[in-house]
């Protein structure tokens, strides 16, 4: 039910324009908040469209924010950085987007004044000050993070008619997300959620790869990684353009920290 209900939501969303993304890939036309942005090929990462919650405004986390700080108060201090606290919306409790490209995280977050991550930006905000493997440590922890689903086989070609009504059905019937925050030790050091599983996340690379696309999906999603590495800090995927979208697939935002 709250699966179809973040769907309604998204529906109403996309009317007010925004775009989206995803780490398998599925190809789009332009919205919000299961948005439909950009195009995207299909891809092999499993990605997820499905819902979010509340699209539109930025939102304000949990965690006690951090009013007149260096970042705003959704945000928290990560290195040399300000990143949102949640997978967009950043608002704690909301379903994470989903069927995002990388260039609809783009204008999603510039629209509210913020950017796409950089890689270095999220595996420092993964990692934090210790260097961990995992963003609450060394040792990886079943169940901490949501990202070990049962996969569930995309029907590919009917996501491929994003953003047709049974690419909305089947995108929500994959979505296995939960709502951001809901496993609060899933958190960095810096107070960071759900940074690994849940949905992948799009950064802009700035680190080489194989590829070399100029975007890349980090943090896995809820069925773990491509490959079945363990969902960690240092894993990427470098296998898809930042116009692929998939059913898994979301992003946050970074800023610059704050000259005062």
């Amino acid at each position: 039910m709250r699966i179809l209900a973040a769907l309604e939501i998204s529906l109403l969303a996309a009317l007010l324009g925004c775009g989206c993304s995803d780490e398998s890939g599925v190809p789009g036309t332009s919205t919000v908040t299961v948005d439909i942005g950009g195009s995207g090929g299909l891809g092999d990462m499993g990605g997820a469209g499905g819902g979010v919650s509340t699209a539109g405004a930025g939102g304000t986390g949990g965690d006690g924010g951090q009013t007149g700080g260096p970042c705003p108060a959704d945000m928290v201090v990560a290195g040399d950085s300000c990143i949102d606290r949640y997978e967009a919306p950043n608002v704690a409790g909301a379903d994470p987007l989903a069927m995002q490209t990388a260039y609809d995280g783009e204008t999603w977050c510039a629209e509210r004044g913020k950017r796409l991550c950089s890689d270095v930006e999220w595996n420092r905000a993964c990692e934090g000050n210790s260097g961990t493997t995992y963003p609450y440590g060394d040792s990886y922890v079943a169940h901490r993070c949501n990202d070990d689903q049962v996969w569930i086989p995309p029907d590919w070609e009917v996501l491929a008619t994003w953003p047709a009504e049974a690419a909305q059905q089947e995108a929500a019937a994959l979505y296995q997300a939960d709502p951001s925050g809901f496993r609060d030790e899933c958190r960095s050091e810096d107070g960071v959620h759900d940074l690994t599983g849940n949905v992948a996340e799009w950064v802009a690379r700035t680190l080489p790869n194989s590829t070399n696309y100029d975007h890349v999906m980090k943090g896995c999603y809820w069925a773990g990684c491509f490959g079945g590495t363990s969902p960690n800090c240092s894993f990427v995927n470098p296998a898809h353009p930042g116009g692929f979208r998939s059913y898994e697939a979301g992003f946050r935002c970074c800023q610059d920290l704050s000259a005062e």
